[in-house]
């Protein structure tokens, strides 16, 4: 049996020095960053992971066009090079006129990936559903009726049962918390806009108050994460963090619209 040869590619890493472009999209926010080491044949994508998701395909379309200049035999730097001279690969966001710039490593490259920006926080804040008075009233009235009671989570038992299956325990959430977490996804505060799985695990901040961006950054970590990792959720719940985000939000809303919600 013969195999089809394995088509070169470029190394995904280098300790060296890096040279690279930078990638936009239509309102002018970073996207990511095409990067290359003549030194270590490496080159790749590096995304900004306070972006959308079309970093991420636009990472895609960059691992194929960088695949397509390894295999006719170009070193990383004449592959931006080259790059630099033409649309972005698959048309997704724009390529920053000018050659190549440099940075000492690539750490420090992936040191401009985690700054966010004003634009990242407008992107998120238009995603909320200001028109829809009725999923805010919901949030605040659900919010309101949250008792402490309701954010104590209990769990499913688990273990080995009688008949010799293994019961693995689960969340078991209330109505009252179901409820909020519900209106939260109705006022468009669970987006995916936000590359949750990409950044760090919202917290309470010790002012305890939370910016509005940052809100639905919590929000959209904390019900999504849940289909992921069991007790989310609950965790969210205990700490302190669903409180932040439904109180952020719904100051936010009265903030834009001067409608004022059911206290909480």
């Amino acid at each position: 049996m013969s195999y089809a040869p394995r088509t070169p590619r470029y190394r995904s890493t280098t300790d060296g020095p890096v040279r690279y472009l930078t990638v936009v999209d239509d309102e002018g926010e970073v996207m990511g960053y095409p990067w290359g080491a003549d030194a270590d044949d490496a080159a790749g994508w590096l995304l900004r992971p306070a972006g959308d998701a079309a970093g991420d395909r636009a990472g895609l379309a960059w691992a194929s066009w960088f695949e397509g200049a390894r295999a006719r035999g170009l070193a990383p730097a004449a592959a931006l090079a080259e790059a630099a001279g033409g649309p972005a690969p698959g048309d997704i966001g724009r390529i920053v006129p000018g050659l190549p710039v440099g940075a000492p490593s690539l750490e420090a490259l992936k040191g401009l990936t985690r700054a966010v920006t004003a634009g990242d926080d407008r992107r998120l804040l238009a995603r909320l559903d200001r028109e829809n008075t009725d999923a805010w009233r919901e949030l605040a009235a659900a919010h309101g009726a949250l008792t402490g009671e309701d954010r104590e989570v209990r769990w499913s038992g688990s273990g080995r049962q009688p008949d010799g299956t293994l019961r693995i325990g689960h969340p078991v959430h209330g109505t009252p918390l179901l409820r909020l977490v519900r209106a939260l996804s109705e006022v468009g505060a669970v987006t995916p806009a936000y590359l949750w799985m990409r950044n760090p695990p919202p917290t309470v901040p010790a002012t305890g108050r939370l910016a509005p961006a940052d809100a639905v950054r919590a929000a959209t970590a904390v019900v999504r994460g849940e289909r992921f990792a069991d007790g989310t959720i609950a965790q969210a719940a205990a700490s302190g963090l669903l409180d932040a985000v439904a109180e952020s939000l719904c100051a936010w809303y009265e903030a834009v619209t001067g409608s004022p919600q059911a206290p909480s």
